[in-house]
């Protein structure tokens, strides 16, 4: 049986880590695959070894070589969203000594990661979306400091987004813009109808005015304005 994908993220060593998961489960068992959204685009194996009421506990790696374990809660927020939240220990040499990390991640029936011709990775509508729907609610740690991942909310907030958000990628002709009529609770929401199969983009001009760390803009729009 398909669950679904989720993107995770936790604090490591280096920073943020961010990971793209393929989970099913087949009776009691949980088992998947996971990509690293990094550099290296590395893919790690999952199971389950056990299971409770809400969640599971699951390894990481090889049988009998696991890098890191997971134990997990899945909780429905509503409208097609799931969570699995809980800790993530890293196993072996090299780990920060087995200290457990808060692990996120997250399903939105909207919405998936895929490879994008525009850059490294990006966000892609599992659906057709009308003008105006919601396409995924902005999550992440909210400050005043402008970084190159980060999303203008007010002109004194910023979000580090540690959901879908990090993932879109900028286009001078976007089909999707940043709601935050809401501070509290930030949209993205469709600028215009985008079908099934198509990259979300959103104007980080527009949302920002100034890009920090500025960048080559290869979305393919007819006028470029970075």
């Amino acid at each position: 049986m398909r669950v679904g994908e989720f993107l995770a993220s936790y604090p490591g060593d280096g920073g943020r880590v961010f990971e793209w998961i393929e989970l099913r489960r087949q009776g009691d068992v949980w088992m998947g695959q996971v990509t690293a959204l990094g550099a290296d685009g590395g893919v790690t194996h999952l199971r389950s070894r056990s299971g409770h009421a809400d969640g599971f506990i699951a390894e990481l790696g090889a049988p009998g070589a696991a890098t890191a374990i997971l134990d997990l809660r899945i909780i429905e927020r509503g409208e097609g969203e799931l969570v699995l939240s809980g800790r993530r220990v890293e196993l072996g040499a090299g780990s920060a000594n087995g200290a457990p990390a808060a692990f996120m991640a997250e399903y939105d029936s909207r919405v998936e990661i895929q490879t994008s011709p525009i850059h490294g990775h990006g966000v892609f509508a599992r659906r057709d979306l009308a003008a105006g729907d919601v396409i995924t609610v902005i999550r992440g740690e909210m400050t005043s400091v402008q970084t190159p991942h980060s999303a203008r909310i007010t002109d004194e907030v910023h979000c580090e987004p540690t959901g879908y958000l990090r993932y879109i990628n900028h286009c001078c002709e976007a089909n999707s813009v940043i709601d935050a009529t809401d501070p509290a609770r930030p949209l993205l929401r469709a600028d215009r109808a985008i079908a099934a199969g198509e990259e979300i983009n959103f104007d980080y001009i527009e949302n920002e005015g100034e890009i920090v760390g500025g960048f080559a803009c290869n979305c393919g729009a007819a006028t470029h304005h970075i």
